[in-house]
C-alpha cells in the first residue's frame, strides 16, 4: 500500500496518516481472516510492504482489498482533516522471495514495486473518485482473478503496461468496477496488454509513467512464522 501525495503533508499530518494506514491494513487483513502469524510487514514510510503465507486464500485477500479497504478509508477520511485524508495505491503479486536480516529481496519484489511505482497506476488513482485502486500482476490475474471467484469479477479488471528500468514491459491489471471489459471469456491477456504494446482500453486515457510502496506476496517461512521484529529464513512458493 502506498499513500498518494504523502510528501506534500506536514509532519503532524504524516503521523496521523501513518496511524490510519496501519489501521486500514490491519482491518483489511482481519477481514480476509489472515492471522498475525501468517504475515510479516516492512514499513516504507508512506507505505507498507507485506508478505503473506501461501496458505492464505488469495480470493479472500482480493475481496478484502476491494471492499474492506475502501470502506475503511471512506469512514476514516470522514473524521480526518483535509490534510490527513488518504488515498491508496495497492499491488498484489506472488512469487519467489528471499529473507535475510534486512528484509525481503528478489526479482518478484522488484516486479511488484515497478507496478506500484508506475505513473500508469498513479494516473488511475488520480482520475478516479474512489479512495483506493487495486492492481494485480499478470500472475495473479491468470491464477486467481480470471477464474471469477465470488466477489472477484474479472470483467472489472483492465490491463496496463509498465516499462521497467530493465527494458521489459510488465503487465498489470487494475480494478475499476465502473467499466466492464467485454473480452473476459477469451484470451486473459488482451492484445493491448501483451509485451511490446502500450495501448490501453479506449474508455481510459493512456497512463503516463512514476513510484510507491505496497506489496502483498506469498511467503513460506521455515520453522516458525511470526509478526514483529523477529527475522526468519525461508523461501516463497508459487
Amino acid at each position: 500500500m502506498d499513500v498518494e501525495k504523502s510528501g506534500s503533508r506536514r509532519d503532524t499530518e504524516q503521523a496521523v496518516i501513518r496511524r490510519m494506514l496501519y489501521a486500514v491494513l490491519h482491518e483489511t487483513l482481519s477481514a480476509a481472516s489472515i492471522e498475525p502469524t501468517e504475515y510479516r510487514s516492512e514499513d516504507r514510510g508512506d507505505g507498507v510492504f507485506v508478505l503473506i503465507d501461501p496458505s492464505v486464500p488469495k480470493p479472500a485477500l482480493l475481496r478484502a482489498l476491494l471492499t474492506t479497504t475502501p470502506e475503511r478509508l471512506v469512514s476514516n477520511n470522514r473524521l480526518a482533516s483535509e490534510g490527513a485524508r488518504i488515498r491508496l495505491r495497492m499491488v498484489v503479486h506472488t512469487g519467489e522471495v528471499a529473507l535475510d536480516d534486512f528484509g525481503a529481496v528478489g526479482s518478484d519484489v522488484v516486479h511488484a514495486f515497478r507496478l506500484l511505482d508506475s505513473s500508469a497506476l498513479r494516473d488511475v488513482l488520480r482520475t478516479t473518485a474512489e479512495p483506493s485502486v487495486l492492481c494485480v500482476s499478470e500472475t495473479v490475474y491468470r491464477g486467481v482473478v480470471h477464474h471469477a471467484h465470488p466477489g472477484v469479477r474479472p470483467e472489472h479488471f483492465h490491463p496496463l503496461t509498465v516499462d521497467s528500468k530493465e527494458g521489459i514491459a510488465l503487465t498489470g491489471w487494475y480494478h475499476d468496477s465502473s467499466v466492464v471489459r467485454e473480452d473476459t471469456p477469451g484470451d486473459p491477456t488482451p492484445e493491448s496488454a501483451r509485451p511490446g504494446t502500450t495501448d490501453y482500453p479506449p474508455s481510459h486515457p493512456a497512463p503516463r509513467a512514476n513510484t510507491g510502496n505496497f506489496f502483498f506476496g506469498t511467503a513460506h517461512f521455515g520453522g516458525d512464522a511470526v509478526a514483529g521484529d523477529k527475522h526468519v529464513g525461508g523461501r516463497t512458493e508459487r
